[in-house]
């Protein structure tokens, strides 16, 4: 991880979390410009300032550093496991109740454009019903 892309991860998370550079140096009591620049890499980042820059974001200074949050060593396979199953079924259920939701809907639709077909023709009828009578007025008017 060089020192770019830790800046890189600085910015982009200050922004994420709709933090000002006036507001991140008041917070670490510096002047915006002393800030501007350790965020542009014009100033060295020392480790305390990474730690007080974490503590503002709201996050380890691992996940400032890393551009992600690392995963607990302590965390088992069977346990990853078991929240990779229970996020995959919390996914398949949303999508299982919106595809219920999206035919209900795709249902209601084809009634909707049944109806609308059957006015259609009622229309169509009533027009050639409506040009009949106009054409036997025609006939007798002569």
């Amino acid at each position: 991880m060089n020192n770019d892309t830790v800046k890189d991860n600085i910015r982009a998370f200050r922004k994420h979390h709709h933090v000002t550079q006036t507001e991140m140096a008041d917070k670490l009591g510096m002047s915006r410009t002393a800030y501007r620049n350790l965020e542009s890499g014009e100033t060295r980042l020392l480790n305390e300032n990474l730690d007080r820059i974490a503590e503002i974001l709201d996050m380890g200074t691992e996940e400032l550093v890393l551009g992600y949050h690392p995963l607990r060593k302590s965390v088992s396979e069977q346990e990853l496991a078991e929240q990779f199953d229970r996020l995959f079924s919390e996914k398949e259920q949303g999508y299982k109740n919106e595809l219920e939701s999206l035919s209900k809907e795709i249902e209601a639709l084809k009634k909707e454009n049944s109806a609308l077909h059957r006015h259609i023709e009622t229309q169509k009828e009533l027009i050639r019903t409506k040009d009949e009578i106009i054409n036997m007025l025609k006939k007798y008017a002569k």
